[in-house]
């Protein structure tokens, strides 16, 4: 920012605004190496000038300079008088640094009304621009972890963000492999780093903004009504305008709750203070603090902080307290609540277990519900039951014997007739139709716990059978129903991760910033499964723009999360990820490779992309390519039996990219061959192999490259390589030309298919065509290059013969050394 301001070509004069005085040393170190600069701080701090200048006049040295304004609200009158006259007389440039407007001293607020001071608001960063912050920062290619975490825990505040990845790295929270940063999913050591640096972040903050920063930092969440009465308007408007506090967006019936925006800054209150001090201030401020005067954030927050610092809880206030907690997606709170709680009640045992789950501990959930009391009724077995049955989505045969034993505890009659109606419809692809007008009925009672599960199992199946676009809108259906309703974020986040995963396996191509933007942007979404899945994601993203070092760090990455908390089952898949494009890369023994997250052992987990996990092991398996393509066709014909419409198309995709005759013929042949999306793709693949008009070839492998589908374009121009001296002359230099363009630069990640194309140029060949092409003759070049006239004849020579061309003319043609 400070570049920006001595940078200016109109020389004007700004106001910044820093909240917090965030990054304020740096900014004034850099300006400071600029040229002279005189700061003059409201609050007494040093003003750099000469010491012939009285305190409010500026003169020798510094004369030229610009002026620096901190605290410009509490500067004398006489000071603020003297450096206004040399501003408004042209003399000097002002930087005036505020935390927000409401430090803005009044004169200076008319300055910017007649446009004489230009304010800046600097804000938050994007998701997307804090990641390319933070790739700059690192130096390499992140985990969606890292940024999710950095998202939340600077709210996008460029200098917090910054700091904190400074801290991450120095206490190993952020990790390198091979040049790839992880997040460690245990983050104590970054939170004691952080309240060991809390005084320098937070020493822009006055008495009366620390006291309400830090109740609310204690609290969690707090009511606004409480936090104007108790630490008054200015304090609270000040923290406000700043941005360190912000509301609570799930405030309810016009009572708003307040929050602290960045999580990095509560922490650092927090974990610098012990349990003995979050006690002292509930017997001297937490108590008094009506708990109804906000929204259901506050209450919940102030009833936890109650029930810890009161101890024993009845079971009404138990359950209602776990219920508001999983609708903040406070399971940690769920957790700790049934520990706290002497005899847990069915209820309370459900809503830990769907707690659980949403964490990753699947057999703690499981247990849970296992261990339902004898006691509990019908209505508490059934909904344990629709929890057991959202887990077995993902882990069916982890929670297949739970659900079984709950159904036999209901009785004969079925607990959920309608989830069992729905799952049947949607396993019939001959019933698509007759399942649409069941999920319609099912949006007039959506708030009911049954059909929001329905909806799951049905884009599920769906999605992952037979009709993936259809799944796509029933998730995205679900998703809006629960966004609107509230109460239930663990279910959305298996929504969320279910729709991910279908763009992964159907969609034309992955765009990251939709991968960034859905795992990043919702608060509410706390589940640490979600940022594995969208490193999944990024590795196929990664492996269809032919980066296959990338998708095996991302896929390696999204295992490593899975292994600590697996929600969706996806840890065994994504394993076999890791190892399908580690066996892929150029210049590496599949048979010898050993996979860098351990063996991988039999299929488990979520069930709809286990034959697709055994394909890309067998890319890693050491196969012949004769073998290697006839198991690919095996598992391919196994998942159509299935009726696994999606996964058969994968695998034959798979198979076309090993040049499998026999899986072009099955494309061709196939009813979805038309359908948009991944279908589409797999159906150019297989018309460019089953075609032998070069044209159309090429056209195909043109539109793959555009659409970034390079694994599959060069895949296409692969077939056409070995014979193009024997193509015609505009094709040949078509092919060559689409190569060419296709070539990684120099420390980017090699191709897969690098091998199959001669290109690379040696410093004589290089030398040789800029000679031409410059309209040198032979003996000039020969020259230049220390050569005789015959061995430059020779390289022409030698390089018509390799890209087939006919003449000079025709070679220069070519876009060779374009990139190199």
């Amino acid at each position: 920012m400070s570049r920006w301001f001595l940078e200016d070509p109109s020389g004007d004069s700004w106001i910044l605004h820093l909240p917090g005085y965030w990054g304020v040393d740096g900014m004034l170190e850099e300006l400071h190496r600029a040229g002279p600069v005189a700061v003059i701080d409201g609050i007494g701090g040093t003003v750099p000038a000469p010491p012939e200048v009285g305190p409010s006049g500026l003169s020798g040295e510094a004369a030229n300079g610009l002026v620096v304004l901190l605290w410009p609200g509490l500067l004398a009158d006489d000071v603020l008088d003297d450096v206004l006259a040399l501003f408004l007389k042209g003399r000097r440039r002002l930087l005036v640094m505020v935390r927000s407007s409401h430090d803005l001293p009044v004169r200076l607020a008319d300055l910017e009304a007649a446009g004489r001071l230009r304010s800046v608001i600097p804000g938050s960063l994007s998701v997307r621009d804090l990641g390319a912050q933070a790739r700059r920062r690192l130096g390499g290619p992140m985990s969606l972890m890292v940024l999710r975490r950095l998202q939340r825990l600077s709210a996008g505040r460029p200098v917090l963000a910054d700091r904190l990845l400074e801290l991450a790295q120095d206490v190993g929270v952020i990790r390198e492999f091979s040049g790839y940063w992880e997040w460690d999913g245990d983050e104590e050591a970054l939170h004691g780093a952080l309240a060991e640096v809390a005084d320098g972040v937070l020493t822009g903050l006055d008495q009366e903004e620390m006291e309400l920063l830090t109740l609310v930092a204690v609290t969690g969440r707090l009511p606004e009504r409480h936090a104007v009465t108790a630490s008054g308007d200015r304090a609270f408007r000040s923290l406000m305008a700043q941005g360190i506090l912000a509301y609570e967006d799930q405030a309810a019936r016009g009572f708003a709750d307040i929050r602290i925006s960045a999580e990095a800054v509560r922490s650092m209150i927090v974990t610098r203070m012990r349990w003995t001090d979050h006690l002292r201030w509930w017997y001297e401020r937490g108590r008094h603090i009506p708990a109804d005067s906000g929204g259901i954030a506050s209450w919940t927050a102030l009833t936890w902080w109650r029930v810890r610092a009161t101890g024993p809880i009845d079971d009404a206030t138990a359950e209602k307290l776990a219920r508001q907690s999983l609708a903040g997606s406070w399971y940690r709170t769920v957790r700790e609540l049934v520990d706290l709680t002497e005899v847990p009640s069915a209820t309370l045992l459900v809503l830990a277990a769907r707690a659980d789950h949403a964490l990753g501990d699947v057999d703690s959930a499981l247990r849970r519900l296992a261990r339902l009391p004898s006691a509990a009724d019908s209505a508490e077995i059934r909904q344990a039951i629709l929890v057991a049955e959202r887990i077995r989505i993902f882990h069916p045969e982890r929670a297949g014997a739970v659900a079984a034993e709950l159904r036999r505890r209901a009785g004969d009659e079925s607990p959920t007739p309608v989830l069992d109606r729905i799952r049947a419809l949607a396993h019939d692809a001959g019933a698509t139709d007759e399942l649409l007008g069941e999920l319609r009925d099912l949006r007039a009672v959506v708030n009911c716990e049954e059909s929001l599960v329905s909806l799951l199992w049905a884009g599920v199946l769906l999605g992952f059978r037979h009709q993936p676009d259809i799944g796509r809108e029933v998730l995205s259906t679900l998703i809006d129903a629960l966004r609107r309703e509230g109460g239930y974020p663990d279910l959305e986040e298996c929504a969320v991760a279910v729709l991910l995963l279908i763009s992964a396996t159907s969609g034309w191509r992955i765009d990251m910033l939709r991968v960034e933007t859905d795992v990043s942007n919702e608060r509410r979404l706390r589940s640490p499964g979600l940022a594995g899945v969208a490193d999944q994601l990024a590795a196929v993203a990664a492996l269809q723009d032919d980066r296959l070092h990338l998708a095996h760090r991302h896929a390696s990455s999204a295992a490593r999360i899975h292994a600590r908390g697996d929600s969706f089952g996806q840890h065994w898949f994504s394993q076999a990820l890791a190892v399908g494009a580690a066996g892929c890369m150029p210049g590496r023994s599949p048979a010898r490779e050993e996979s860098p997250v351990g063996a991988l052992g039999p299929a488990e987990g979520f069930p709809w992309l286990r034959l697709v996990g055994e394909g890309l092991r067998d890319l890693a398996a050491g196969h012949s390519p004769e073998e290697l393509r006839t198991r690919l066709e095996g598992l391919a014909a196994e998942a159509e039996e299935a009726g696994e419409t999606v996964q058969a198309q994968v695998l034959l995709l798979l198979a076309l990219l090993r040049g499998s005759p026999a899986a072009a013929q099955r494309v061709m042949a196939s009813p979805w061959k038309d359908d948009p999306g991944r279908a589409r793709l797999t159906a150019l693949l297989a018309e460019a192999q089953n075609t032998d008009a070069v044209a159309r070839t090429l056209d195909v492998a043109e539109h793959l490259l555009v659409t970034h589908s390079r694994l599959f374009g060069l895949s296409v121009l692969a077939r056409l390589w070995d014979r193009r001296a024997q193509l015609e002359r505009p094709l040949r230099i078509r092919l060559i030309n689409l190569v060419l363009d296709t070539q990684r630069r120099e420390g980017e990640d090699p191709s897969v298919l690098s091998r199959t194309f001669d290109l690379e140029l040696d410093a004589r060949e290089r030398a040789v065509l800029e000679g031409l092409r410059a309209g040198h003759p032979i003996s000039r070049i020969a020259r230049g290059l220390s050569l005789s006239p015959r061995t430059v004849e020779a390289a022409i020579s030698a390089l018509l013969h390799r890209f087939g061309c006919d003449n000079r003319m025709e070679l220069l043609s070519l876009r060779l050394g374009a990139k190199d």
